[in-house]
């Protein structure tokens, strides 16, 4: 029958005094770990409590975890080559044995310093009636909790991250000042595919039995959330199954509420695991195959040959002759005594029949005549005869058979502890090379472990980056569009932030990207202006200023080509065209002498005569006043203040149509590049990002 395992879920190597323990106690062992132990991030904090380890009238260390990476840190503050020393006026309180001897090895024990511990921790204590707990609890009951004890006191707590704070608690209620440090950190370990298809061979129907060793309910807890990642539906209901074995109540409290139903209570400390394993796996190892008898059947044989009369000179012979070969017969086999036995009765069948026959002779009266009886007796006595002596011969022929094949067997009993011995050599030292490849599978794991926090880390941090590469671009996106009011700048920047964190595909992310999503949409919703457009055209507008003609201006109107023609001639040009050559030179005289009156006498119609009276100056000070009102209008358009925008142009336009000459081509012009930038800039209400700044600050504060 196949024996029963125990899975060890310590941290990798810290399990093995009890491995080899469970090993030599018959049991085999499968290391499954579920917590990793590993040095913190940051130990600056524990590092400056080292070095005031004076102002502290206790230093408690939770596990000895604790212990070992406290001592580290303590060598290098010390700056010490080796071994760390621990001030003797500094008191230490421990949880269990585990720790006081990691105490001792690093020369922190009694007398010489003072070590608080739960009943039963310290090597010499007495025993107690009762089972010893190691645990928070039983050490505040170790300590002086009278009042006033630790009023005004500082008190250091060495631990890992996590863990309950209870004893720190009662120091606090206590009065005391209680400053807690981590000293290591534990994290969940991921067990290769070898582990995980062992612990689903251990749930097949068929699987010998198999007992979970839980020494921390943080081990349980991680447990049950690698086996729901890992396992099927059907296989962690039968993992809830199996026998656990935890050493304090409120393990085995963990586990039941996670629905593991067989959970075994374990004195704590090593030898209280190792007794309650050993216990489970002798209630499941079966019954003991019966050892091997032999049977000396050998003894029957002068038993079964009961005394035969015979005459006198021939009784030394018979009788003589069996009590020789009782001795050689003591190692017949039962195969040889069965054939032995049947001879041996099958003559005291035939012997027991020929006495009453010798026996029922009658007493002859004195006569001389021969009985006709006496040839059948001696007849039967000598058929009694030869049968003794076969048997005889039958014996010594086994026994001398026996013999040669004993010899034979101690040649090869020999040969079979030559071989085994050498198989133990050969045992002892693919012992040693595990063990050597145990230790560098344990640095290994260390050294992964080390390397994952690295690569934890780096993650976080490159995450800190992108996010807050992505605040500072939504931000700037989001101030222009408040600002300038450019949506296809704030749109890109939405998208852009969308497409990083889509690369990323990290499940985090999720509610940021909804929340991008639905601004994008919204940005993708507001109509289409031109306002970049309308700018343009209130610019160019601006540069025609100046040359645009006023009514009070001194130069000739620039008039359209038809205008420029002489109304007076407008009949006679067609003639004019139709006359000869020669009334060509009058025409052209005419035409020179009216356009030089021209430039003296000026015929206008002007409906604003104050149009007529500005200087030149005022002239000056008319196009500024343009250009200022358009100015005005540019700004109140790129900032979307609709009223004053319109306020302005209408404004300006009006100052043209009164003060300019409106049948001037360039006035035209812009004027009708005022009235396409009326008609383009479109009141719209932008839309804000306040939706992914918001979803953004959430996913910093996680």
């Amino acid at each position: 029958m196949p024996r029963p395992t125990v899975v060890v879920t310590r941290p990798a190597g810290q399990s093995r005094q009890l491995t080899e323990a469970l090993q030599a106690a018959g049991l085999d062992v499968l290391g499954f770990p579920l917590l990793a132990i590993g040095p913190t991030a940051d130990d600056t904090a524990l590092r400056d409590a080292l070095a005031r380890l004076a102002d502290y009238a206790l230093v408690v260390f939770v596990s000895p975890n604790a212990v070992s990476f406290a001592f580290d840190a303590l060598a290098q503050v010390q700056q010490t080559a080796g071994a760390a020393q621990w001030p003797a006026g500094v008191p230490v309180a421990v949880v269990g044995p585990s720790s006081v001897t990691a105490l001792a090895e690093r020369g922190v024990a009694p007398p010489t310093h003072r070590v608080i511990a739960p009943a039963g921790a310290q090597p010499d204590a007495a025993s107690a009636d009762e089972a010893p707990r190691f645990d928070s609890e039983a050490l505040w009951s170790e300590l002086d909790t009278s009042p006033g004890a630790f009023a005004g006191q500082r008190v250091l707590i060495i631990r890992g991250n996590g863990g309950r704070d209870w004893l720190g608690e009662r120091l606090r209620e206590a009065g005391a000042t209680v400053e807690a440090v981590e000293a290591y950190s534990r994290t969940l370990p991921e067990p290769s595919a070898m582990q995980w298809q062992a612990v689903r061979d251990s749930l097949r129907p068929d699987a010998p039995p198999y007992g979970w060793l839980l020494t921390s309910s943080e081990a349980v807890r991680n447990l049950d959330a690698l086996a729901r990642l890992h396992l099927s539906p059907q296989e962690h209901e039968r993992l809830k199954q199996v026998q656990c074995i935890a050493p304090h109540a409120r393990i085995a409290a963990q586990a039941q509420a996670l629905g593991f139903a067989h959970v075994l209570p374990a004195a704590p400390g090593d030898a209280g695991l190792l007794a309650a394993c050993t216990q489970w796996g002798n209630a499941h190892a079966g019954p003991a195959a019966p050892a091997p008898t032999l049977v000396a059947p050998a003894a029957t044989v002068p038993d079964a040959l009961p005394p035969v009369p015979v005459p006198a000179p021939a009784a030394p012979e018979p009788t003589g002759s069996p009590r020789s070969t009782t001795t050689k017969a003591e190692r017949v086999t039962p195969d040889s005594t069965s054939t032995s036995s049947s001879n041996a009765a099958s003559s005291a069948s035939a012997q027991s029949a020929g006495m009453p026959g010798a026996a029922a002779h009658p007493i002859q009266p004195p006569s001389r005549r021969m009985s006709p009886w006496w040839p059948v007796a001696v007849l039967l006595v000598l058929a009694i005869a030869g049968g003794f002596w076969w048997l005889q011969m039958r014996v010594e022929h086994l026994t001398e058979e026996l013999a040669r094949r004993q010899q034979s067997n101690d040649v090869l009993v020999q040969e079979t502890r030559v071989l085994s011995k050498n198989a133990q050599d050969i045992v002892k030292e693919l012992q040693a090379k595990v063990g050597a490849l145990d230790g560098q599978v344990v640095e290994a794991r260390d050294k992964q472990a080390a390397l994952e926090q690295v690569y934890q880390d780096l993650m976080r941090n490159r995450d800190d980056w992108e996010i807050a590469e992505i605040q500072q671009l939504l931000t700037n996106a989001g101030q222009q569009l408040q600002l300038t009011g450019n949506i296809q700048v704030a749109l890109a920047a939405l998208q852009s932030a969308d497409a990083r964190l889509a690369r990323a595909d990290k499940p985090q992310y999720n509610q940021l990207r909804r929340a991008l999503a639905r601004d994008i949409a919204r940005m993708k919703a507001v109509p289409d202006t031109d306002l970049t457009g309308a700018a343009i055209k209130l610019d160019e507008s601006i540069n025609q200023i100046d040359a645009l003609p006023l009514l009070s201006g001194e130069h000739m109107l620039d008039r359209t080509p038809g205008e420029r023609r002489n109304p007076a001639k407008g009949a006679s040009a067609p003639a004019a065209a139709s006359a000869p050559a020669g009334g060509n030179v009058l025409t052209r005289t005419w035409d020179y002498v009216v356009a030089e009156l021209g430039h003296v006498i000026r015929v206008r119609k002007v409906d604003d005569t104050n149009a007529l009276l500005l200087s030149g100056d005022q002239g000056w000070f008319l196009r500024e006043n343009v250009k200022l009102r358009l100015l005005n209008a540019r700004l109140a358009l790129l900032s979307r203040n609709e009223p004053v925008f319109r306020n302005d142009l209408a404004a300006a336009q009006a100052m043209i149509g009164r003060y300019f000459d409106t049948r001037s081509r360039r006035v035209q012009g812009v004027l009708t590049l005022l009235k396409q930038s009326q008609a383009s800039a479109v009141t719209v209400s932008l839309p804000t990002m306040a939706e992914s700044l918001g979803a953004l600050r959430a996913l910093k504060k996680e």
